[in-house]
């Protein structure tokens, strides 16, 4: 029960409505009619309540109510707020209203893997903490107070954010600095850095730079007057978290720039602003419009300001995401590329276009809403054009600004700008579970010649006799096939490029709805055939399939070295793997 709170496991918090009352006058107390919704059939759920007036309040008219309320934070080792140390990070921690939203209240339950739905309003919130602590909040701070028992009380005040977190530590070391490229708005960067990690301010700052200027260019430019980015503490589940003008990053001692650590979550959680933030869609049932997208963005901002990102492992940590770095010297990782994977182990299992809780599981929530619709809209990208693909997504995200969009939205946008229908891109993709993967491989065979009886230039029967000499013979002219066969159930257009030994060059293409299309050469010999050669369908879940090689003369030798040189380094690696592991 929330009273409760003096429970062994600190871990779980919760939310207690003492009163709700409208404000009069006259006045109404409207706490003896709440009640707990109960939309998935859980009675046990106390996360969703509802009171009702006395009388309807009519299309225009205003009303004013008032909320009392108390709260327990959890200790923050799980999930996604809480306190570790002296560390706090406060988030979920009021009564949220929900979003009147196509004609009906909007408000779903909590489910642990989702994120939330709210409207937009105006935060006028006052803080009041022990004065030694550094206080970081949504919106902009207008004014400290000190009181006479110690504490300090916070002023700040943000209009036009759907939500609003706040966080405070005396660990806190402050850095400040200011982005104000050409052509944007000016906007205050505040960081609070834990101590172990205030060498890499100046990296944290830059990211988040990367992240105001490239979303700013390819969406529409971040409007608010400043942005705070929090360092959580050592043992925090915060880390990689968005709120409106605050956001968590993560980042551990050792950092070599090859792991992008913390540029790729600074980039991703600032890059929140502009979809979560601004464009603000219902993530609770199209987690996709935002996450999916802003994956999608990182990936690329990530790509133009950094270059590819290196390959690497954490020995000595836990989960992974800590420990000693181990960069592997010269392997990069193609944008989107390391996503691939999670669509081949579960990309099967549902339609990527569903509400968040009802995935088959929680792989599948993650990969359907981020990784999938990200190589997705890269896949459209290739397809369309980046100049084109940047329109699309400039004019969505001014158009529907402040104004929670869905995904028809978003194809109506695509159709406007294109001037084409795209539904069938979206049906193989959104609305699809299926896979996408291209094969290519290619036949060279002798030239056949006639034998026997044949008719001359003339009209008359000419015996050609048989030649004689080893029919194996790879000396002589060639006659040869390519053959690119679609093993998925996506069908997209692709692109096919043909070298032949003579040095010439060709360059096919296929619509790639039948299961397979071969292409015929005939005296010409194919030395390398690919398909999607600019690797536009980054949907494609086998790269490697995608490339047929001659295994003959210098291909087989330049393999050969290759492959030595791998496994030489393989080897190494998985030595160093069993002393470390």
């Amino acid at each position: 029960e929330p009273w409760n709170w003096r429970r062994t496991d600190r871990s779980w918090g919760w939310t207690e409505v003492r009163s709700v009352r409208l404000l009069g006058p006259p006045e109404e107390d409207l706490t003896p009619t709440l009640r707990y919704l109960h939309e998935d059939g859980n009675v046990e759920d106390r996360t969703v309540m509802e009171v009702r007036t006395a009388k309807p309040i009519s299309p225009g008219e205003n009303a004013r109510f008032a909320i009392e309320w108390d709260a327990l934070i959890p200790q923050g080792h799980v999930g996604r707020a809480g306190w570790v140390h002296d560390y706090h990070f406060i988030v979920q921690w009021f009564p949220k209203i929900g979003v009147h939203w196509k004609g009906e209240w909007n408000c779903h339950p909590f489910y642990p893997w989702t994120e939330f739905f709210a409207d937009f309003g105006v935060y006028d919130v006052r803080l009041t903490v022990p004065r030694d602590l550094v206080v970081g909040a949504t919106g902009r701070l207008e004014e400290k107070t000190p009181n006479p028992d110690g504490t300090e009380t916070h002023r700040f005040v943000q209009e036009d954010v759907h939500d609003f977190a706040w966080t405070a530590s005396r660990r806190f070391v402050e850095r400040r600095a200011r982005f104000d490229g050409p052509g944007y708005p000016q906007v205050d960067i505040r960081l609070l850095v834990q101590p172990e990690h205030a060498h890499l301010s100046d990296r944290y700052v830059e990211a988040t730079r990367i992240a105001l200027r490239s979303y700013g260019a390819w969406s529409a430019p971040y409007p608010y007057a400043q942005i705070t980015v929090v360092d959580p503490a050592w043992g925090s589940a915060s880390g990689g978290m968005e709120y409106p003008t605050l956001f968590t990053g993560g980042t551990t001692v050792f950092a070599p720039p090859p792991l992008r650590s913390p540029e790729s979550v600074t980039i991703h959680e600032a890059g929140h602003q502009f979809w979560y933030g601004l464009v603000a869609n219902n993530e609770f049932e199209e987690a996709w419009l935002d996450e999916g997208f802003n994956t999608y963005m990182t990936a690329k901002a990530m790509d133009h300001a950094l270059g590819p990102m290196g390959w690497g492992r954490r020995y000595f940590g836990p989960g992974g995401r800590s420990g000693w770095p181990v960069v592997a010297p010269g392997v990069t990782i193609a944008r989107g590329a390391e996503r691939l994977a999670g669509i081949r182990e579960t990309g099967e299992v549902d339609v990527m276009a569903r509400p968040g809780w009802a995935y088959r599981n929680r792989e599948s929530y993650w990969l359907n809403s981020y990784g999938k619709p990200a190589l997705t809209l890269q896949t459209l990208e290739g397809l369309l054009s980046d100049e084109t693909m940047t329109r699309i997504l400039r004019t969505y995200a001014r158009r529907f600004r402040f104004a929670h969009p869905t995904t028809e939205h978003f194809i109506a946008t695509v159709n406007e700008v294109t001037g084409q229908d795209w539904r069938w891109f979206f049906d193989e993709t959104f609305f699809s579970s299926g896979r996408c993967d291209y094969a290519i491989e290619a036949q060279n065979e002798r030239s056949r010649r006639i034998e026997g009886w044949a008719e001359g230039p003339d009209g008359r029967l000419v015996l050609h006799p048989v030649e004689g000499g080893d029919r194996d013979d790879e000396t002589g002219p060639r006659d040869s096939t390519v053959t690119v066969t679609r093993r998925g159930e996506v069908r997209m257009p692709v692109d096919i490029a043909v070298w032949f030994a003579d040095g010439r060059r060709v360059a096919e293409s296929w619509d790639g709805k039948d299961r397979w299309r071969r292409f015929r050469y005939p005296g010409a010999k194919v030395v390398r055939a690919v398909v999607d050669p600019r690797r536009r369908i980054a949907l494609d879940v086998d790269p490697a399939n995608n490339v047929w090689v001659e295994a003959e003369g210098a291909a087989r030798r330049a393999a050969t070295k290759w492959a030595a040189r791998w496994m030489f380094w393989l080897q190494n690696l998985l030595e160093l793997h069993t002393l470390l592991g």
